[in-house]
């Protein structure tokens, strides 16, 4: 019986009180260059991460990048603008995609800080349709209208009228190349 106990008290222990894991934070050497790399920051690249760590905890999140190195992303508080070197503190497992026409890719940023600048207080609302310019967003509409309404490019093919787009549908290898 003491065995039995041990055992479940060990088993409760490792799966359900697990030890408070640490990060090391991400720190931007070069203005120029993403944070812990060698790759160039480009206007209109997307930074996707599969898991964040505080506001898209579970679904993954896409951001886009603004000619001044920032990175303009939809949270429940409202569309934000973050430095890029506290966006790579906040999300994980970055995954960068950049326009492979630049001229896109600078249209896309330009809409992208007017979307932000005409609604930074959005509500966040996955189930409304993507194309919608109104009061109501979330991290994928924000990439997808900005390269569809600013640049003219469809990212993923997907309908104006779809809702609730995961951002990893938008990863288009027509007009995005892998960095």
């Amino acid at each position: 019986m003491k065995k039995l106990l041990f055992f479940l008290s060990t088993v409760f222990f490792a799966f359900i009180i697990k030890p408070k894991k640490i990060v090391a934070p991400v720190i931007q050497k070069h203005e120029h260059l993403y944070p812990g790399t060698n790759l160039p920051i480009e206007p209109g690249d997307l930074l996707f991460s599969p898991i964040g760590k505080k506001e898209s905890r579970y679904i993954g999140h896409v951001g886009i990048v603004t000619k001044d190195n920032k990175v303009i992303h939809s949270v429940p508080s409202g569309v934000v603008q973050d430095h890029m070197e506290a966006y790579f503190n906040k999300f994980s497992n970055m995954r960068i995609y950049s326009a492979k026409d630049r001229k896109s890719g600078d249209a896309a940023a330009d809409w992208a800080v007017k979307l932000q600048r005409e609604h930074p207080h959005a509500n966040y609302k996955i189930w409304t349709p993507i194309s919608r310019m109104n009061g109501q967003q979330y991290c994928t509409k924000i990439v997808w209208q900005s390269y569809y309404f600013g640049a003219g490019v469809n990212l993923g093919k997907i309908s104006p009228h779809a809702k609730s787009v995961h951002p990893e549908r938008l990863k288009n290898r027509r007009y995005l190349s892998r960095k």
